[in-house]
């Protein structure tokens, strides 16, 4: 059954690296890279258009890899003949598919491997394979965004809490799905390690979502 990933998965790395944010804003007219942190993300959308255009995009990237995990989910379920709940089988296909997204959306080949930081992606994943974990997440760290205002704590924080929540509650405990579930915290961090440093510095972008927030134009930019 596993044989199916080595096709599954580059179909979703594919998927992965379609980049809502870029799309949108170059729709829009906006040069993400001379906004906020100047990455091609959700809250970089949200400091230069707004909050509307903020949740277009968290949505769409969500759905985005909601989409290739449930692609996973219907091979592993038509080999297993269980529709109904998920064997070990299924978490290892879902996981497998869904890093394949985030890692597309990370490193897109379609943009020269220049993508934004998984975290829709990530959030797309997790509501799909752990939905009342995710639930948890959401009620501990929505509340502490609105308080401090920074998007990386909450993101850092809130994949660590769900890949230990869902590793206790749910998730049958081998040696795959551990790894699997170690590797995609790994890869949030890994993106988010620039992050990390203006955190420990002090010097961390707070999460502002104002449309009137300076952002440069491409025919700003040509001229």
């Amino acid at each position: 059954m596993f044989w199916w990933l080595f096709l599954l998965c580059p179909v979703a790395y594919l998927i992965g690296g379609f980049n809502v944010a870029k799309t949108v804003t170059k729709i829009r007219h906006v040069d993400l890279s001379k906004v906020g942190s100047g990455n091609a993300g959700a809250t970089n959308v949200g400091r230069a258009m707004g909050f509307k255009w903020f949740l277009l995009v968290t949505v769409l990237e969500c759905l985005k890899c909601v989409g290739v995990s449930l692609i996973g989910y219907l091979f592993v379920s038509y080999y297993t003949g269980a529709f109904t709940y998920y064997h070990e089988s299924h978490y290892i296909v879902i996981l497998a598919m869904g890093l394949s997204a985030i890692f597309g959306s990370i490193f897109p080949v379609w943009y020269g491997f220049k993508g934004g930081k998984g975290l829709a992606t990530w959030i797309g994943l997790s509501f799909f394979l752990n939905p009342l974990v995710m639930l948890v997440v959401a009620a501990i760290y929505i509340p502490l965004l609105a308080i401090t205002r920074i998007m990386s704590l909450s993101t850092i924080l809130g994949v660590i809490t769900w890949a230990g929540l869902s590793l206790w509650l749910e998730a049958p405990l081998t040696i795959p799905v551990i790894v699997m579930y170690c590797v995609c915290v790994a890869i949030i961090l890994f993106s988010h390690r620039k992050n990390l440093v203006r955190l420990f510095t002090g010097k961390e972008n707070k999460f502002i979502l104002k449309k009137n927030q300076p952002a440069a134009t491409t025919d700003a930019v040509e001229k």
